[in-house]
């Protein structure tokens, strides 16, 4: 597998991994957030059904509706052996009247955080309650039916449970332990995953590359047939390419434009599959009437490339290179900085490497002149600062092109591909 598609599989690795511990903490997180609600929840209905058993075992005898001090001991034994009890305790008769009350001393300052007014009278079977935290520790306001042996309603307890520091302890620890499941669960299952993922993540990638590897190919088959129809060779798109990639790099455009500028080189001139062989091949000058057929090549390479999203940013190019800075060029008479800068750029490539290049109907026009020409055409046929950055790389990379010949430059185009189309 290439360096590149090793280092997208790596970073891809990479951020699964962050991804699944980021799930896992999120996932732990809330299962423990549910388990605090459920346990407390569960903690919550375990203490009513312990306050009903024992109000109901209070009220066994009808002595105790009149006797306060008997509510006094029930509150005192339970504090004594109990951990979690009642601080205070109220009976009401049938008609939801107050029938005896006490408190426990210690936590007479309870009271006064609960609505006493507040609370319902439930039906049988049933029960009401409400919790309050009160310095730091919570507390139950609990309201039961009471029911005789046969099952008749006598009344309704009312009492405010404390919960212990042990209780409070105990529910911590199980929401630890069930925090630590949950987390040990999703990491387990993230381990799990993570070797399929990534595998079938290889296999995307793979997919991927050969994708984009087709679409280079096509890139260049339309490219090179257009080229070797117009002058026997398909190095003209190599060499324009290499040239247009270099004076982007020095003039500092970035990967996804100069990815875009290589589209528009290779089909810079797509569109005169659809003109006659009379008059691309023609080798003397085109009349009115011709160059007037030749020039629509530009709108129907436009129309060619529109069929492809991914070719669709070729269009700067394609559209734009024969336009001209001072507005005097086609189809659209654009001018200055109204011109695409990849159209700014390859018009240069495309100018320099059409005159010194050999065709069948000419011979290749000297370095020097060449130059010479262009410097003519500075702020009229090309942009002064394109121009600038030309003349700063053109002796290194013409003698590079010119020492590689046709496999050579076909080879430095390649270079180029591979490292601004990384899969």
């Amino acid at each position: 597998m290439a360096a590149d598609s090793l280092d997208v599989l790596s970073g891809f690795r990479r951020r699964l991994v962050l991804r699944l511990l980021g799930v896992g903490v999120l996932a732990s997180v809330l299962a423990g957030v549910a388990a605090f609600f459920i346990e407390t929840e569960r903690l919550d209905e375990t203490l009513v059904d312990q306050a009903a058993l024992e109000a109901r075992t209070l009220v066994g005898g009808g002595d105790y509706w009149a006797s306060d001090h008997k509510l006094r001991a029930f509150l005192r034994d339970h504090a004594a052996t109990s951990r979690d009890f009642f601080v205070l305790a109220e009976l009401y008769d049938l008609d939801r009247q107050p029938a005896g009350e006490a408190a426990l001393p210690d936590f007479a300052f309870v009271e006064n955080h609960f609505d006493r007014g507040g609370h319902r009278f439930p039906a049988p079977g049933d029960a009401w309650y409400t919790k309050t935290i009160i310095d730091g520790s919570p507390f139950l306001q609990v309201m039961v039916p009471l029911t005789g042996p046969d099952g008749p309603v006598l009344g309704w307890f009312e009492g405010i449970y404390r919960l212990s520091p042990q209780t409070l302890q105990a529910i911590r620890t199980d929401v630890m332990q069930i925090v630590g499941l949950a987390a040990a669960a999703v990491l387990l299952t993230a381990a799990v995953l993570y070797p399929l993922m990534a595998s079938l993540q290889g296999h995307v990638v793979a997919a991927a590359r050969d994708l984009l590897r087709a679409n280079i190919d096509t890139l260049k088959v339309l490219g090179n047939a257009i080229a070797k129809r117009d002058s026997d060779t398909n190095s003209h798109n190599f060499r324009v390419t290499v040239y247009a990639v270099r004076i982007a790099e020095s003039m500092g455009l970035g990967d996804a434009a100069i990815r875009s500028l290589i589209k528009g080189a290779f089909l810079h001139d797509v569109g005169k599959i659809a003109v006659p062989d009379a008059i691309l091949l023609k080798p003397g000058k085109l009349d009115e009437a011709e160059f007037g057929e030749m020039k629509t090549h530009v709108a129907h390479g436009l129309d060619i490339i529109s069929a492809s999203g991914w070719l669709a940013d070729a269009a700067d190019v394609v559209g734009g290179h024969h336009e001209k800075v001072d507005g005097s060029g086609y189809p659209h008479r654009l001018s200055g900085r109204s011109i695409p800068l990849a159209a700014r750029i390859f018009a240069v490539a495309d100018v320099f490497d059409a005159l010194t290049s050999e065709r069948p109907y000419k011979k290749p026009m000297p370095v020097d002149r060449t130059l010479a020409l262009l410097e003519e055409g500075r702020g009229g046929h090309f942009d002064g600062g394109v121009l600038d950055a030309f003349r700063a790389i053109m002796p290194q990379v013409h003698r590079e092109i010119s020492d590689s010949g046709d496999r050579g430059v076909e080879a430095l185009a390649e270079t180029i591909l591979s490292r601004y189309f990384r899969i």
